[in-house]
């Protein structure tokens, strides 16, 4: 009977949690109805990639990006919830944050009572979606977040009582995380470090052992699900060299290692300035160690600054801090919001015990989820008609034509593929990141698809620091006559796209 009510309670909270998910995103995140289009590069480089595998491309050997197959993966089937936008996009993102509201109200429930588990969750969770580097909804680091909680969640249910289930479900998570932006795996190799040692510590030496492998094989599972995907594509070899050796080399910076520690800690302590209430929280969180400590939960508090320490390494360490980088750090805010409600529950034991302040909290966190919700960077955006934007006006250009194929040349997804409900008929569809020294490869390739007209379209933006580039590209004068030019402004700066169609 306790069994079957505790599932239906379980079953009420992932509902609110669902509910919560889905309002808060509904403004947070610029992959909702709320906004009539998501211009990130990211978001639409990965919509992209994800549109070109369900349509039975094959990442890297049929186009070329540099992030992870799973998240690609996920992009698919947020593309076939809804091909040309990204509608499909929130609704995963809802999924997900409710996954991770349920870890992290699960992980605050070994600690207080559901009620303030509950409230404790809800702020962690807005000051997430409402912060800096949360960006405009849709990153990897995003989709990462629910494996983290789960991971926490787990390290200190797995400390009290031995379950073999949780090493497992972590190797497969250590994986998936393999296969959607491996610089995070830090996390993970510290999660099973610690509680190597901490078995090791117990005098259980066959058993950390065997808890490693049991670990392994779970970390195995989607690494070769999707080794044998591509070897039967004939693309292991373009996997290796553009997930992971691009990666490695593309987007280091090559200083001394004195340098690259220092810059390192500079750029994590840059991100958490971005936000006042993320600065605070953070703090809040590290100081609740000490009280950790006195609770004699030793491992769990090497556990979270070792996996700390190496997140901040395995992210920043190759010199370049993205905005939305810091996201994968707040989900340790939750710790600093337990030890709070802990110290509220003592001072209501012992001055409040007979005052309904319970109520006040509520209303407190209900207005500052409210007043975080309306300071998200992206409402700034709400007011945004599709008449406004490039990929609209070209979209409508575009689609008289019955050749739609397409080049986003010398530049970042601007997402003309998404809105047009293109799949790219050529590799290098969008220039990544990267100096021409470092990877020329993508630039000399674009330059050969102008010179044969590979696409009916092309599109180029511009901005003050390179205006008037385009009329020096001699073959795209030449094959190509321009149809329309519009302007628009992106991320605060003031852009000219301009749409190009191949000569009859």
């Amino acid at each position: 009977m306790n069994n079957r009510f505790e599932i239906r309670k379980d079953c009420f909270v992932l509902f609110l949690f669902l509910a919560i998910s889905a309002i808060v995103l509904f403004f947070c995140s610029k992959n909702s109805p709320f906004y009539v289009f998501n211009d990130w590069v990211d978001a639409n480089a990965f919509f992209t990639m994800g549109k070109g595998m369900m349509n039975g491309l094959v990442p890297y050997k049929d186009l070329f990006e540099q992030k992870g197959p799973i998240l690609y993966f996920i992009y698919g089937i947020g593309y076939l919830l809804d091909n040309d936008g990204f509608t499909g996009i929130y609704i995963l993102e809802v999924l997900s944050s409710t996954i991770l509201c349920y870890c992290l109200y699960k992980l605050s429930k070994l600690m207080i009572c559901p009620l303030y588990s509950f409230f404790a969750t809800l702020l962690t969770f807005v000051v997430i979606s409402s912060s800096t580097s949360f960006v405009q909804g849709g990153s990897a680091e995003e989709f990462v977040l629910p494996l983290i909680a789960f991971s926490l969640y787990s390290f200190f249910l797995l400390i009290q009582e031995r379950d073999n289930k949780y090493l497992f479900l972590n190797g497969l998570i250590a994986g998936i995380v393999t296969l959607i932006k491996f610089n995070l795996l830090g996390f993970w190799f510290a999660w099973m470090a610690v509680y190597f040692f901490y078995l090791v510590s117990k005098r259980k030496y066959k058993y950390s052992i065997q808890a490693c492998l049991v670990f392994l094989s779970g970390m195995i599972i989607p690494i070769l699900i999707f080794a044998i995907y591509f070897m039967i594509n004939g693309a292991l070899l373009d996997f290796i060299n553009s997930y992971f050796l691009f990666n490695v080399t593309a987007y280091t910076t090559e200083v001394s290692l004195a340098e690259r520690i220092t810059n390192t800690f500079s750029a994590f302590f840059m991100q958490l300035n971005y936000n006042l209430d993320v600065k605070v929280s953070t703090i809040i969180s590290f100081l609740s160690l000490f009280y950790f400590v006195y609770c004699k939960r030793t491992w769990e508090v090497i556990f979270l600054v070792f996996s700390f320490l190496l997140l901040i390494f395995g992210i920043y360490f190759g010199g370049l801090p993205f905005i939305y980088y810091y996201l994968c750090f707040t989900p340790y805010i939750i710790f600093g919001c337990i030890v709070l409600f802990k110290m509220y529950s003592s001072l209501k034991e012992g001055f409040f015990s007979k005052i309904p302040v319970d109520y006040l909290v509520f209303l407190v966190v209900a207005c500052f989820m409210v007043y975080n919700m309306q300071d998200s960077p992206n409402l700034e955006y709400s007011n945004v008609k599709k008449s406004d934007l490039a990929q609209f006006e070209f979209k409508e250009i575009i689609d008289q034509e019955e050749d739609k194929t397409l080049l986003n040349y010398d530049n970042l997804d601007g997402g003309f593929y998404t809105s047009c409900n293109i799949v790219p008929n050529v590799k290098y569809f969008m220039r990544q990141n990267v100096d021409y020294e470092r990877y020329p490869e993508i630039i000399d390739s674009q330059n050969q698809y102008i010179t044969e007209g590979k696409t009916n379209f092309v599109i180029i933006r511009e901005y003050f620091g390179n205006f008037g580039y385009r009329n020096q590209l001699d073959d795209l004068n030449k094959n190509y006559e321009l149809v329309d030019v519009v302007e628009q402004e992106y991320e605060h700066m003031d852009f000219v796209y301009y749409l190009y169609q191949r000569k009859s």
